[in-house]
């Protein structure tokens, strides 16, 4: 979910993971990828928006649907990043970032920050930044600061594993991203009882 272009001369991340995958066998017929993105969309996820602050003082950040906690001691929460993420660098740089979790509300917003140019994503958004953390975009439904745990590589993403530091939740509905929409619960829920009734 995040199509951010590439900025030249920002760092990439280095991370060894502890064992080697299996299934590397080149005689092993992969899944097209773009019958594998059709497939996992069956699988409902929430929608966050990652954030963090470049060297020069000014907030990135970008959609994410890849996202979920890992261990509760000490706590900590890993967040799938596209090499080619435009605001990867920023977050690699500063070593710590946020997950805004959005809202039912927030599809414009989720929209805004998987598609716009990286330096306008914010015009017109407020937020605050915390201590430790990115910016905590104003009015999600939660959001988490984190700092930068560990980095492993993965296909063609990044996997940041961050180190929850502090953060708060509201009331209120997720958004999720299902069959690659944007979509409230009850929606999304209205959808999924539609297609079991129709079997």
């Amino acid at each position: 979910m995040n199509h951010e272009p590439p900025m030249p001369g920002e760092p990439r991340a280095v991370g060894t993971p502890r064992h080697r995958a299996g299934g590397e066998d080149p005689s092993h017929t992969l899944l097209d990828s773009n019958r594998f993105r059709e497939i996992m969309g069956h699988y409902p996820t929430g929608v966050t928006v990652v954030t963090a602050v470049d060297r020069d003082g000014a907030p990135v950040g970008l959609t994410a649907n890849s996202v979920t906690s890992v261990s509760l001691d000490p706590p900590l929460v890993l967040v799938c990043v596209s090499e080619q993420s435009a605001s990867l660098g920023a977050i690699l740089a500063s070593g710590t970032f946020a997950v805004n979790i959005l809202g039912g509300g927030a599809a414009e917003t989720a929209v805004r920050f998987a598609g716009m140019d990286r330096e306008d994503r914010f015009d017109g958004i407020a937020y605050t930044v915390k201590e430790g953390g990115g910016p905590i975009l104003e009015g999600v439904l939660a959001w988490i600061a984190c700092g930068l745990y560990r980095t492993f590589e993965a296909g063609d993403h990044l996997i940041l594993v961050g180190k929850v530091l502090d953060g708060a939740g509201a009331e209120g509905d997720p958004l999720l991203f299902f069959r690659s929409r944007y979509e409230t619960l009850d929606a999304a829920l209205t959808t999924t009882r539609r297609g079991v009734e129709g079997r």
